[in-house]
This record gives structure tokens, C-alpha cells and sequence, in this order.
């Protein structure tokens, strides 16, 4: 944990120097912001709104992972279809968030439905492209083996598909939560009547600089929180498996 550690030391030094030449209005100093942080916890407003936010994240995550996975395993079987939703996703990605937004906010109305569609639209493509190229990196000479040795199927997803998508998988699953992460609280700040998107631009509009940049604080936490506590470790379990195998 130390490069870690010292790389947020160093850039919450800068903080504090930079906060020292503007004003307050602009920049407020980190203990300032982390004492303001400290009381919104207090309150429980903030937790209200953490709870939404990690809900809508979470699902789009999920659906975008269940989703990429099944339509990576459908190219892996039928070669035709990858070249069918190649257009697909070029468009899908092509598409900005505030545009996938614009629609959402048509079609599913003010609601939680439009952050999770756009996390979706954002982390799904991500899921689906890793595990469409590591299905595309299986070694030919194994599927021969188990085609000779007449293996079944489960036996060929466990032992020669699942460990070539493994590391794969995870590389793209923390990639995808954290596009998930920023797009879900993004479109939250315009489509939400609750959520920490929403909370964020609430304090901007009414001036509230203290609690604009505490929120922000709190959501870097949240999302090192996630990637250190959630992701990590599932790949470093993996990694060990992997070795031991």
C-alpha cells in the first residue's frame, strides 16, 4: 500500500499549497473541506444519497457485466455475429455520455432509470470486447485436444475457457466499474432527484463550495474504496489461483 499511499500524499500536499494561493471561494483547503465532509456524514443526508448512487452503480455494473460476458460467449461460438455487432458498439461508444443521457431522460423520464442505462451503455462494451478477445486468444491446439478426447462442455468452459478469461475479465471488470462509477454519477446530476450526482450539482447551484468539493471527496473515497476493497482483491485471488494451477 505505500506507492499508493504516497501518491495521494503528494497530490493532497498540492491541494493544500495550491489552496493557500486562491481564495476560498475557489479552492477551500483540504481540512476545511474533510471537516465539512465529516459533518454532511453527521447529518445523514450524504449517506441517504451514497446508498442511491452505490445501488444504480452496482446494477449497472452487474447488467453490464452479465451482458458483455453473453454476447462475448455468442461471438466466441458464432464468429458472424461478432461481425454483426461491430457497427453496434462503434456506435454505442461513439455516442457521448450527455447524448445516451438526452435519451435515457426520454425514454425512461426524471428516476433512477437513466443513470443506470447510461453506466450500461458506457460499461458494457468494455465487458463484451475483453471477453470477445480473450476467447479469441484460446489456444487452437487444446480445443483439438478436447475434441479428440471428447471432453464435455463444462469440462472445456472450466479448464481452457474460464482461466484464459479470468485475468482478462477482471482487467475489464474494474475498467467497467469505474466508467460505470463516473457515468452513473454524472447523468445522476441531471436526471435524479436523489443520488450523490445530484447532491454535486445541488451544491453548485446554490453556491455551497464546501460541500460541492466534500462531496467530491467523498466519491474519490468511495471509488478507491471500490476499486481497493472490491476489485483488487478478487484479481489478486485469481492471479494467486492462476499460479498455483
Amino acid at each position: 500500500m505505500a506507492p499508493p499511499a504516497a501518491g495521494l500524499s503528494g497530490l493532497l500536499l498540492l491541494w493544500g499549497l495550491a489552496s493557500l494561493q486562491l481564495p476560498a471561494a475557489i479552492l477551500p483547503t483540504p481540512w476545511d473541506v474533510a471537516g465539512r465532509l465529516g459533518s454532511l456524514l453527521g447529518e445523514g443526508a450524504l449517506w441517504a444519497d451514497t446508498a442511491v448512487t452505490l445501488r444504480n452503480v452496482l446494477l449497472a455494473f452487474f447488467l453490464s457485466l452479465l451482458g458483455g460476458v453473453f454476447l462475448g460467449l455468442g461471438v466466441g461460438r458464432w464468429p458472424a455475429l461478432g461481425r454483426a455487432l461491430h457497427p453496434v458498439v462503434v456506435v454505442v461508444e461513439a455516442a457521448p455520455h450527455i447524448a445516451w443521457l438526452v435519451l435515457a431522460v426520454l425514454w425512461l423520464g426524471i428516476g433512477a432509470g437513466p443513470p443506470v442505462l447510461v453506466g450500461v451503455s458506457m460499461a458494457l462494451p468494455l465487458v463484451y470486447m475483453a471477453t470477445a478477445h480473450g476467447l479469441s486468444q484460446v489456444d487452437q491446439g487444446l480445443l483439438d485436444m478436447a475434441h479428440v478426447y471428447r471432453l464435455s462442455r463444462w469440462t472445456r468452459v472450466w479448464y481452457i475457457f474460464l482461466p484464459h478469461l479470468a485475468l482478462t475479465l477482471t482487467g475489464a471488470a474494474s475498467s467497467a466499474l469505474s466508467v460505470a462509477w463516473r457515468s452513473v454519477i454524472m447523468a445522476e446530476a441531471f436526471s435524479s432527484d436523489a443520488g450523490l450526482g445530484q447532491s454535486l450539482w445541488g451544491g453548485y447551484l446554490y453556491g455551497a463550495i464546501d460541500d460541492v468539493y466534500a462531496t467530491i471527496l467523498w466519491i474519490v473515497l468511495l471509488g478507491l474504496a471500490l476499486e481497493y476493497l472490491l476489485i483488487d482483491p478478487v484479481r489478486h485471488r485469481i492471479e494467486r489461483r492462476l499460479r498455483h494451477e
